[in-house]
């Protein structure tokens, strides 16, 4: 196969724990484009999966930018220090020598640095660490750049935090030089949109591809209800004590509760102690480790309910569409959404696949459940809604063409 023009794509994350820069890597490479990643070392648990990736598409050129944690310790150490010192440089002179963004990215200079070295047709960044790369480098080679908003970067943390000042001053110096934006949701648009209004924005849903859709939705019994989560860490606040709560207002053999991603000894005690706490079996909650992102569906598809059960604890969380919503689309489940802005949004547009029910309320998630348990026909008629919702509407296969036509507008 022939290849067309050169596009380098950065993150700062690993390309396995960042599915929406790999979907549209691997998009380019299979729309003919010779494709570059650099990315960075930060996260073990996707060790394994990159190099299985690395060996799927060899053709793909993958440049790491950075050092790992635990088989480079002294590289790692070195990142560490520096970007404590630029915290200091930070809070004593400001913005000065990117030391913003350097405070806030371990591996921004070596991201910029990498980038600098090859020359394409066009940059896309992924993640704050990248903005800094993909400026320099498509300035050095007078091409255009996209950056991609998959989070509402400004609206981590809280307003009067350091990082928070940080995130303000790095934006306001890159974003004015980026040609094109992307985002994951209508909400992150508006939101940036009203700040940088005279940037080009496309949202692009963070949906995953059609042929990881099962077939057909799986006929359960109803008994236990099954409930499914996945991330790739499993921690607190995240919505899932009320779930567990709220299990424990039904009986032992009612419900069970499958959480899926790299989770610490500390934080599956800490939920083996909730749930026992609350009088709850230990086969009621079950952990699985991490696994390829194409066969979460297929998991999934084995529970009635996937639960989006965002809290709200930030504006980026409020604003953000998770894309646990769009896997269980795929997988065929009824879906129980928290009230967050976006969610709220989704659910007013889609209301037969699921369930809107109050953040932080126990109550209202126990009226959910009790809902679906007592009404077998609607629990069923979601799931298959959720399945041809997935496959008519929210799917990589659509919002790829979309993708490919933002960055050939912005190919010189």
């Amino acid at each position: 196969m022939g290849f067309k023009k050169s596009i380098t794509i950065i993150t700062s994350a690993q390309p396995s724990a960042n599915p929406r820069m790999l979907k549209e890597a691997i998009s380019l490479f299979d729309a003919g484009y010779h494709v570059n990643v650099i990315w960075c070392l930060i996260s073990p648990w996707a060790d394994p999966f990159d190099q299985k990736l690395f060996q799927q598409y060899p053709t793909i050129k993958w440049i790491n930018a950075g050092y790992h944690s635990q088989k480079q310790p002294l590289g790692y150490l070195y990142a560490r220090v520096r970007q404590k010192y630029w915290q200091l440089i930070y809070r004593l002179i400001g913005n000065h020598f990117d030391a913003a963004i350097n405070s806030l990215v371990l591996y921004s200079q070596e991201l910029k640095s990498a980038a600098l070295k090859i020359e394409s047709d066009i940059f896309i960044g992924h993640n704050l660490g990248a903005l800094p790369a993909i400026v320099g480098a498509s300035k050095k080679f007078s091409k255009k750049n996209v950056f991609d908003f998959e989070d509402y970067h400004r609206g981590e943390s809280g307003t009067d935090t350091l990082a928070f000042k940080m995130i303000i001053d790095v934006e306001n110096k890159f974003i004015p030089l980026i040609d094109t934006i992307t985002t994951a949701s209508s909400s992150i648009t508006e939101a940036y949109r009203s700040i940088f209004p005279q940037k080009n924005y496309t949202t692009i849903h963070n949906v995953f591809p059609l042929s990881y859709a099962i077939d057909e939705i799986k006929h359960l019994p109803l008994k236990p209800l099954k409930l499914f989560w996945f991330s790739q860490y499993i921690g607190k606040k995240r919505g899932l004590e009320n779930v567990i709560q709220a299990m424990a207002t039904f009986g032992q053999d009612d419900i069970q509760f499958t959480l899926l991603g790299s989770c610490s000894n500390d934080i599956k005690n800490y939920f083996s102690s909730l749930a026992d706490s609350l009088g709850l079996s230990k086969n009621q909650i079950i952990f699985i480790e991490p696994i390829h992102e194409s066969k979460i569906a297929q998991i999934a598809s084995e529970h009635h309910i996937g639960i989006a059960s965002e809290p709200g604890r930030d504006l980026n969380n409020e604003l953000a569409l998770s894309n646990k919503i769009m896997m269980y689309l795929l997988a065929g489940n009824a879906i129980l959404l928290s009230n967050t802005k976006m969610q709220s949004e989704f659910f007013q547009e889609n209301t037969t696949v699921g369930y809107l029910y109050e953040r932080d309320s126990c109550i209202a998630l126990k009226g959910a459940l009790n809902f679906y348990m007592n009404n077998l026909h609607i629990l069923t008629e979601h799931r298959s809604n959720s399945l041809s919702l997935a496959k008519s509407k929210y799917n990589w296969d659509l919002e790829n063409d979309i993708f490919l036509k933002v960055v050939g507008k912005n190919i010189n």
